[in-house]
């Protein structure tokens, strides 16, 4: 009995050691170092108790399951230990005080607003992110590519003609838009996670969001509506492709130069039917973009055709309905055409009196033309408007109304253009270049080319591109043209070589042939000339023409009624000092004067300044 109580306490006391030195190596370096004297209880037991092995098969049982039980602790221990190093870790990415972060989170949400997806790398949609930043970068690179090896004009050319590049441009922004501005709220939120704000910073956030919102939105939106307006536009007011779009070097690589006609067509409501108002051949290099601007006398009369067309064979001696040279003039060939149909032939698709009227210019001039563009005055108003206006220093009283109906009935003038420095906007754009009334035909043609010019040198394209919507639909309404959708980047080419290149105007008047009784053999010949001068930029020489001075005589019956002197001004007087400026040319001032009106003189029926537009 005494043996099993030794033994029991032996084992107890074996118990109690091995938790004593369980303690003893857990505990810490510090305590070990305060402690240097202490010592294992079993270091105060003799050698051979030391060395002696278990007791019994209990004690080393109870061993066993001690050192089996200290190895779970440790490896528990182990994992809090990690547990909290990352969550010290993550504490330090994340921060540890309200507001820390704000910076970052401005910096990279603005920063998706440039470059979308990169401000989902760091959040958990960072697959996404690839994903966009990718297809972001892929996307440039391919624009970029196609640019450079179609060029910058050519490539904006083949996109704004093309009706279907367009459409898809249209639904691709807009579809970019919306997900671009996604991307930045997602990334946003993204980056807030974790983080503690100020609520001032939060509400500083909110606007951000918002604005970069915008910011995308608008470009987006806008560009979207633009290619759409420009998609109907194409549609509806080029004619059909004729084949695949080409350059400008391309498609007129065997014609020095071609030939537009512009016509103003003025289908008032005092006007009965339609008459052109302006009639104009651009005769443009196709190289250089040097052009020769030549207006057409509305009096210019007995108008010939075409050699071999049907309309030559009606009229073999030129357009003499009346055999009167104030009557049977080229404005007139259009109402003749359109109450003609039958007499005419094959029109081409167009409408009777503009075949007619281009056929009478083609015939006059010696001229081929290769394409047309008809504009009515609301499309020159709406385009003057558009722009701001024209700053021009109007050289004298311009009325408004005046003239004469078809009907030989004076119209009433009910409004001015007061003379010097001002900006006019539509209307009196419109009546400056179209007014008659005390004026002569050379002096209306010579303010119509100035206002082209001065309107030409003064467009804004910020102002146009605002306000193009308005001109697009103005455009499908008042123009309308024989140029092709596919060759519409070719023109744009022509139209930037043309801004670079020089300007030449020319004037048909009785110094080169007598308009009442033209001589159209001279007549083609000086044209030429002054086309083939123009397109090399040399300047051409004055009309010498003897013929308009031999027949200078004749009676002012058998002239037009525009061209009578009775109907200009009755001053006397060199032209601001610009003696040798021809008729229908501007003085040395750039300035236009009917004949026989000098600066300072009154002008009849004028009121005085501030008159205005009493409309």
């Amino acid at each position: 009995m005494l043996r099993a109580a030794g033994a029991s306490g032996a084992s107890a006391a074996g118990v109690a050691s091995a938790a004593e030195n369980q303690e003893h190596n857990a505990s810490t370096p510090e305590q070990t170092a305060a402690t240097p004297e202490s010592t294992p209880d079993n270091a105060a037991q003799p050698t051979d108790a030391r060395n002696r092995g278990p007791a019994s098969a209990r004690e080393s049982a109870d061993g066993t399951a001690d050192e089996e039980g200290a190895a779970p602790r440790r490896r528990d221990r182990r994992a809090d230990e990690a547990a909290d190093a990352a969550e010290s870790s993550r504490a330090r990415r994340h921060s540890s005080r309200v507001g820390e972060a704000f910076p970052s989170l401005v910096g990279w949400t603005s920063l998706s607003t440039l470059i979308p997806g990169i401000g989902l790398l760091r959040t958990r949609f960072r697959p996404l992110g690839f994903i966009l930043l990718g297809g972001f970068v892929l996307t440039f690179v391919i624009a970029l590519l196609y640019v450079l090896i179609k060029g910058p004009v050519r490539a904006f050319g083949t996109v704004v003609s093309s009706p279907t590049l367009l459409t898809f441009l249209a639904i691709a922004l807009a579809i970019i838009g919306v997900i671009w501005i996604l991307v930045i709220v997602v990334s946003h939120f993204g980056l807030r996670k974790g983080h503690r704000y100020a609520p001032w910073q939060n509400k500083m956030a909110g606007v951000l969001v918002v604005s970069l919102a915008l910011i995308i939105g608008i470009p987006f939106g806008v560009g979207s509506v633009y290619a759409r307006v420009q998609g109907d536009t194409v549609s509806n007011l080029f004619g059909d492709s004729t084949g695949d779009a080409k350059s400008a070097e391309d498609l007129w690589a065997d014609k020095p130069y071609i030939n537009v006609f512009l016509i103003g067509r003025d289908n008032g409501d005092d006007r009965e039917g339609t008459r052109p108002d302006t009639m104009l051949v651009a005769s443009i290099d196709t190289k250089t973009g040097n052009t020769a601007l030549i207006s057409v006398p509305r009096n210019l009369a007995f108008p010939i055709f075409p050699e071999g067309s049907e309309l030559a064979k009606t009229w073999p001696d030129g357009f003499r309905p009346t055999g009167q040279s104030s009557v049977d003039l080229i404005n007139s060939v259009w109402q003749w055409g359109e109450e003609n149909k039958d007499n005419i032939g094959d029109t081409h698709g167009l409408e009777p009196g503009m075949f007619t009227t281009m056929q009478a210019v083609e015939g006059s001039l010696g001229l081929n033309l290769d394409y047309w563009a008809a504009v009515d005055m609301a499309g020159f108003e709406d385009v003057v408007d558009a722009i701001g206006g024209v700053k021009i220093d109007v050289e004298r009283p311009i009325p408004m109304g005046g003239g004469k109906s078809m009907s030989g009935v004076a119209n009433e003038i009910y409004g001015w253009v007061d003379p010097g420095p001002q900006t006019l906007k539509g209307k009196d754009a419109l009546w400056y270049v179209r007014s008659r009334e005390g004026s002569d035909n050379y002096d209306r043609m010579c303010r119509q080319q100035r206002m082209i010019k001065t309107t030409l040198d003064q467009i804004n394209p910020r102002e146009l591109a605002t306000a193009y919507p308005k001109l697009a639909n103005s455009a499908t309404k008042n123009i309308a043209t024989s140029i092709p959708q596919n060759e519409v980047p070719a023109f744009i080419e022509l139209a930037i070589a043309m801004q670079k290149g020089d300007v030449t105007t020319v004037q048909i008047n009785n110094d080169v042939t007598p308009t009442y009784n033209p001589d159209f053999d001279v007549l083609h010949k000086w044209i030429l000339g002054e086309v083939k001068g123009a397109s090399k930029g040399e300047a051409t020489p004055k009309p010498t023409n003897t013929a308009g001075t031999d027949k200078k005589n004749e009676s002012a019956k058998d002239q037009p009624k525009d061209e009578a002197s009775t109907e200009g001004p009755t001053g006397e007087g060199s032209q601001d000092g610009a003696e040798e400026t021809q008729p229908g040319e501007p003085n040395a001032q750039g300035k236009c004067y009917p004949k026989g009106f000098k600066p300072g003189d009154d002008f009849p029926g004028y009121p005085g300044p501030g008159a205005g537009d009493e409309e």
